[in-house]
């Protein structure tokens, strides 16, 4: 069995899209997200956790025959308004992870509506506590970025946190061996590709979503059609390359100039 893991960021109503300050790049209407669950359900899939995908690798679960992980990055306030509904409606759930800081900002959720998508059987994890890359900070700065972000969501939420995501996907076998230490079992990063009981639970893949949006691709990723992953795999060694070359503040600059609303 391969699972494949979907990711997605801001997701906005069709109406408010062209008023939207969020990044453009990474943004999708309500209706197609709705589109991609539609068929999802369709076609029989069944929605995972993070946690319950550990527990398979582990050996102490099984797994629907039919399976998928959704995850949402970066605590925006449609995740509340608009993705658990959605979730909801198609019987889905969805694994959400949290840039501490970023809780209550104009924007993003509350912490109020983060424990109301805990009563919802949604899972919480950590993405830092600045929305920094990982790999950018000093030891004692990864650490604080780590323990701090996992202890302050368990306390306010009071769930137990064991799953974190990369910041913008920087990650490196160093910020994976502190990501061990500070307690997680799961790491999900930006790497395309499927996840079994083999891979890596600290080197997770998940495939991005972006525009150009595309319900069905996204199915036949799940479905684990592989033309469908050199596409996707191709375009991300691309935006890691531009990164690698420019770096993180420049390839900023270049994608706010190809994509005017990122």
């Amino acid at each position: 069995m391969r699972i494949v893991a979907l990711t997605f960021h801001d997701v906005v109503a069709d109406e408010s899209a062209a008023t939207s300050h969020s990044d453009e790049f990474y943004r999708i209407k309500a209706s197609e997200l709705e589109k991609l669950l539609s068929q999802l359900r369709k076609l029989g899939y069944q929605t995972i956790s993070s946690r319950e995908f550990r527990a398979w690798q582990q050996g102490t679960t099984t797994l629907p025959e039919r399976a998928v992980v959704l995850t949402f990055d970066d605590g925006y306030a449609s995740h509340f308004e608009l993705v658990a509904p959605l979730l909801v409606r198609y019987r889905f759930a969805g694994t959400f992870f949290i840039a501490v800081d970023l809780v209550g900002q104009p924007g993003h959720m509350s912490w109020e509506q983060l424990r109301k998508l805990v009563f919802l059987g949604m899972e919480i994890g950590s993405h830092g506590m600045t929305h920094e890359p990982l790999t950018g900070f000093t030891r004692e700065q990864l650490t604080h970025e780590l323990t701090q972000s996992k202890q302050l969501l368990e306390e306010r939420l009071g769930v137990p946190v064991r799953a974190i995501a990369a910041p913008r996907g920087f990650w490196n076998h160093a910020v994976a061996e502190a990501v061990r230490e500070a307690g997680y079992e799961a790491a999900w990063i930006s790497t395309i590709g499927t996840n079994g009981q083999e891979t890596q639970p600290l080197a997770l893949r998940r495939v991005v979503v972006r525009q150009p949006f595309s319900a069905e691709r996204l199915v036949t990723m799940v479905e684990g059609w592989e033309p469908s992953f050199w596409w996707a795999a191709n375009q991300q060694l691309l935006i890691r390359f531009l990164k690698r070359v420019l770096g993180v503040y420049w390839y900023e600059q270049l994608k706010r100039r190809l994509v005017p609303n990122a």
